[in-house]
């Protein structure tokens, strides 16, 4: 190819020698450098040429491994900046830790393409707020700290194994694996607590809230380090504090719309405090009473909440909602899960059913007023995708005899279907703009006084 005569072709063979590996290798590269140049006049041309003969390439001859990486470190430091994985690992190998390869390759996928992020969690987890500048100094700080790279590594890969569970388990038994695998007994052995574990780690992904991963870990440690491992009631603090967190950030995230981050150097602060903790009922709920002081007042939750809409991108947290007032003060074994995040899943059990429905019969017209608000959630209801197709573009009077006769056993199961029944049954003649603004408002009140009390 560099011959003054070659005619353009790329062969696959060598005599006998296959070219195929090193083709696969070279083509991609010299068409697209054919591509981009395609187009250069000869003084944009004897422009690159000048510049690639006046590149030089420098060679280092290195007596070992440690000096190549001390090399790798220095050299970057005055180039184009390495993430800090890319420098803890190349610290790591310094250190000489057994089998880093294949743990590392662990702790990589357990990031699932968020390795930056985690090793900050797992810093924030360990001790106390870092900037992304400050991470990797602050983790090599550590590793020293902790008693050298092996531990270090260990203690990675243990947070690794939890980020990864937080962030994407959809099946509660894991959860009890997990907890039976750090010897936390307590709450492995007992399937209302796993399961309410599982319930609102479900809704702090679907608040994509990630904050709260370090600070969760963070507590697990030190229910551990108290004592808390078979003790029902320390367990039942972690619970609470789970319980808050799912509260706190349904309203000022979800519906309120605040930014995550809003707490994020309140809970680095507590990850510091339950480091230290020997008290850690107390340290929980020192930290729920700080999350009561930031929570978003009464009427900013009634404005907002009272406007969600119905979309397609809005569907799992509506079905969360009534998830969430159907199944409230219900046993865990014993709810009828409305929200279902899982991935792959088709059909859910439950629909979201306009009351009102939105494209109306031409018997049953809908004034104008009424059909702007066909989409907010006072309109609307979580009930079986069976009963769902049954109702169709029936009016709400209608749907009302329906739900009370022959679908009375198909929604019998769903409590606030029940109780959205007898409350606004007897509206259903009369269901217009006013009384699903009213709805919303009901629902509004309920919600934040009731369903996501963070007293409670």
């Amino acid at each position: 190819m560099s011959a003054s005569d070659w005619d353009g072709t790329i062969p696959l063979k060598l005599g006998k020698q296959s070219l195929k590996k090193l083709v696969r290798r070279v083509r991609p590269v010299y068409e697209s450098f054919e591509r981009w140049t395609s187009n250069y006049d000869v003084e944009r041309l004897s422009r690159l040429l000048d510049s690639i003969y006046r590149t030089r390439v420098i060679r280092i001859d290195i007596d070992g491994d440690e000096e190549a990486f001390s090399i790798f470190e220095r050299t970057n430091a005055r180039g184009t900046d390495l993430e800090a994985s890319d420098l803890l690992k190349n610290y790591l190998y310094q250190q000489g830790v057994p089998e880093l390869d294949d743990k590392w390759k662990e702790i990589l996928d357990n990031s699932d393409g968020t390795i930056v992020k985690m090793l900050k969690y797992f810093y924030v987890a360990k001790n106390d707020y870092v900037r992304k500048s400050e991470l990797f100094p602050k983790l090599k700080r550590y590793c020293t700290e902790v008693g050298g790279a092996v531990k270090f590594v260990e203690e990675l890969r243990k947070f690794s194994i939890f980020y990864n569970l937080a962030r994407k388990e959809e099946n509660s038994s894991a959860i009890k694996t997990y907890f039976n695998s750090i010897g936390c007994k307590a709450i492995a052995s007992d399937v209302d607590k796993y399961q309410r574990i599982f319930i609102a780690l479900q809704a702090l992904r679907l608040f994509k809230v990630s904050q709260v991963y370090p600070l969760i870990f963070a507590a697990i440690t030190a229910l551990i380090e108290n004592g808390g491992a078979n003790d029902k009631d320390l367990s039942k603090a972690f619970i609470k504090l789970l319980d808050a967190m799912e509260k706190y950030h349904f309203i000022n995230n979800a519906v309120c719309d605040r930014i995550g981050n809003e707490v994020e150097k309140l809970y680095s602060g507590f990850c510091n405090k339950y480091s230290k903790s020997n008290d850690f009922e107390k340290t929980t709920n020192d930290l729920i009473a700080n999350l009561r002081k930031q929570l978003a007042s009464e009427n900013e939750f009634t404005t907002r909440f009272s406007e969600i809409p119905y979309s397609p991108e809005n569907i799992p947290l509506i079905a969360y909602i009534f998830d969430r007032f159907s199944n409230y003060n219900v046993a865990p074994g014993e709810r009828v899960p409305i929200f279902d995040p899982q991935s792959g899943v088709a059909r859910y059990n439950h629909n979201i059913e306009h009351f009102s429905p939105q494209k109306p019969a031409p018997e049953d017209p809908v004034d104008s007023p009424t059909r702007q608000v066909l989409d907010n959630i006072g309109n609307l209801l979580a009930i079986s995708f069976r009963a769902n197709s049954s109702l169709g573009n029936l009016s709400p009077s209608k749907k009302i005899q329906k739900l009370q006769g022959d679908l009375l056993k198909k929604v019998q199961n769903l409590q606030y279907v029940r109780e959205f029944i007898d409350k606004y049954g007897k509206q259903a003649e009369t269901w217009n703009e006013q009384a699903i603004t009213q709805r919303a408002l009901d629902m509004s009140a309920e919600g934040y006084q009731k369903i996501w009390n963070l007293a409670k």
